[in-house]
């Protein structure tokens, strides 16, 4: 009897056993250990490595790339009031001797006279960053000089730019979102507008423009018009990372890879 006694026991034991070891599998949850992220920002960072730095978009006119965006200064939906349009076969049309303007037109200024003036006729520009990134920007301008006038006359519009950003460079932010000065060099050829002039602490600057922009943030950049005869083809921001150099002088079509040139229309 003893025995028998013994056995039951044993028997309702080991089923007590095996009910909670059931129980316990049963409520075990894979989530309730799931391991985060240390780095919540790793994923999306992975991503944006993985993006092809070739690829592509146009959108209004303006090309836009994983680290620049650029385009001609006609795609603006601004009236164009004193800016003119050059195409082939207009006497004042520049045709050159190296890259000739992309896709065979470009916008000059006709008003004020050779030396500069108030801003005027203000084209506005507004467009997505593609990437948190120190922009630089830079265009491809044109002198018209006729006979003897100076190579620093026909050379200046006026800039500034409307948005979430801060300066990345020596002017202070509040004078990159007013009209400043911004000039170059293309003495009767294509060449580069790439400096702005401005004061910081009361002393005169003539320096680059770079700003901090964030992606998908909406910037609206303008340009006003200046010196007469000023002609722009195309207006150029890429991120400084990429170690892009231009220089004084330098056409930018032929200097910079062609990827940073505006879209060839069929």
């Amino acid at each position: 009897m003893k025995i028998k006694l013994i056995s039951l026991l044993l028997v309702l034991t080991c089923l007590t056993v095996f009910s909670c070891s059931s129980d316990d599998k049963e409520s075990f949850n894979p989530d309730d250990y799931k391991i985060e992220n240390e780095d919540p920002k790793k994923e999306e960072k992975e991503e944006e490595e993985e993006t092809d730095p070739n690829e592509t978009t146009t959108v209004d006119g303006i090309k836009i790339g994983a680290n620049f965006l650029v385009f001609e200064p006609k795609v603006t939906k601004s009236d164009l009031g004193l800016w003119v349009k050059r195409l082939p076969g207009d006497s004042k049309y520049h045709v050159g001797t190296g890259i000739e303007a992309l896709n065979k037109d470009y916008l000059e200024f006709t008003g004020n006279n050779l030396n500069g003036g108030t801003a005027k006729s203000p084209i506005a520009f507004t467009f997505k960053c593609p990437k948190t990134a120190k922009y630089r920007m830079i265009m491809r301008m044109y002198q018209p000089l006729l006979g003897g006038e100076a190579g620093d006359k026909r050379n200046d519009i006026w800039v500034k730019l409307a948005g979430d950003f801060t300066t990345a460079c020596v002017y202070p932010t509040e004078d990159l979102k007013s009209n400043h000065k911004f000039w170059g060099r293309g003495v009767r050829k294509w060449g580069s507008c790439l400096n702005l002039e401005g004061h910081v602490n009361g002393v005169k600057k003539l320096n680059k423009v770079v700003y901090n922009l964030n992606k998908d943030e909406e910037y609206t950049f303008t340009i006003s018009s200046r010196a007469q005869g000023c002609s722009i083809d195309y207006v150029l921001f890429y991120d400084e990372s990429i170690g892009l150099s231009v220089s004084t002088h330098d056409d930018i079509a032929a200097t910079l890879p062609e990827l940073y040139r505006p879209d060839i229309e069929d």
